[in-house]
């Protein structure tokens, strides 16, 4: 019998509050959430964590999400998986910013869980699969 695959969603926050709010709410979606408090980790390790979509925080200490986005995209290796950059910031230039760093999507804090899960699969839904690259979490 195949179980389904649970897709994998990194979140990168350093405000455990935070990545603990989103983890509740898409664990009942069946997602599998991985959260990482350093954007430096969380660069380091992406290889191995292997998401299947991210969230990353704007502001955190060392880096930023806007910079981590940046960071992943210019690899040799790009990281072409989706990624929601998430923050209490509402400017427009924030959001820009974003944008050219390679984000597929910008949300506000608060956000709706609804509307965050809804956005996650959506990007999901449009992102190709690599089956190559993927892990199955049962």
């Amino acid at each position: 019998m195949n179980l389904p695959c649970k897709r994998r969603i990194l979140v990168v926050d350093d405000q455990p509050f935070i990545a603990k709010l989103v983890e509740v709410n898409l664990s009942r979606d069946e997602f599998v959430v991985m959260a990482r408090g350093n954007p430096l980790e969380a660069l380091a390790n992406i290889d191995a964590l292997a998401p299947d979509l991210m969230i990353l925080d704007v502001r955190m200490p060392g880096m930023s999400g806007v910079e981590l986005c940046r960071r992943l995209r210019q690899r040799a290796n790009p990281c072409r998986v989706p990624i929601i950059i998430l923050t209490a910031q509402g400017e427009t230039t924030t959001e820009a910013e974003a944008r050219a760093a390679g984000a597929d999507a910008f949300m506000t804090k608060p956000f709706s869980p609804k509307g965050l899960s809804a956005k996650i699969r959506d990007l999901l839904a449009a992102s190709p699969s690599d089956a190559d690259s993927a892990t199955c979490l049962a």
